[in-house]
């Protein structure tokens, strides 16, 4: 039997849901409103334990209205998953300044979120070191965390990965890792692990899924 814990990159998952295919339309949008510790479950074999699910994510900083709803949604979607035994680590967007464009060489003042790639490098890196797991599911198509599972499967080749794709993505650099599986999320995944529409915590009270992702 392994222990395996889950590392899911939440904003490579939420813009693979939030994606727009040909005709316009948001087809993954309802399945924001998800239960992460029942999708990676569905990336665990019946002989081994799922020990533990990390999410990393952070709340957007704007203050406009469909920012502070946006954040609202967020915060709904944090409270359920806690409940649910998900661990939540948190980045942070930061201020930067950008240019529109060449010709007019305006700029203009937005933010940018950062930390949450190399928060889950150390994180994989970490956890192996302590011995807390001997199977990584990795959530993301970010080539940016393939140093990290090579450098563990690299030290400790007992230690196997399963890299999950969200949904609609593809990286072929990280099909080639060392000790790493991969597969791809596909719809079933994701309609298995849908939260109801009304959840209820265990204080008594009830969370219903945002209009916007029903």
């Amino acid at each position: 039997m392994a222990d395996v814990i889950a590392f899911i990159d939440g904003f490579n998952l939420y813009h693979a849901l939030d994606a727009r295919d040909a005709q316009g339309c948001k087809p993954y949008r309802t399945f924001k409103w998800l239960n992460y510790w029942a999708l990676c479950q569905r990336y665990v074999t019946p002989e081994d334990r799922l020990a533990a699910v990390y999410w990393f994510t952070a709340y957007v900083p704007w203050k406009s209205p469909s920012g502070l709803a946006k954040k609202a949604r967020h915060r709904k979607l944090v409270a359920v998953n806690k409940q649910l035994g998900v661990v939540v680590e948190w980045g942070k967007f930061r201020p930067i300044t950008r240019r529109c464009c060449a010709q007019c060489r305006g700029e203009y003042r937005t933010y940018e979120e950062k930390r949450t790639d190399v928060k889950i490098a150390l994180f994989i890196q970490k956890l192996a070191y302590e011995n807390a797991y001997t199977k990584g599911v990795v959530v993301s198509g970010d080539t940016d965390l393939a140093p990290a599972i090579e450098m563990v499967a690299a030290l400790n080749p007992q230690i196997t990965f399963v890299n999950v794709i969200p949904i609609g993505q593809s990286s072929a650099e990280l099909s080639r890792l060392q000790n790493t599986s991969q597969t791809h999320m596909s719809i079933q995944d994701l309609a298995a692990s849908r939260l109801p529409n009304a959840v209820v915590l265990r204080s008594g009270g009830k969370l219903d899924c945002p209009m916007e992702w029903m």
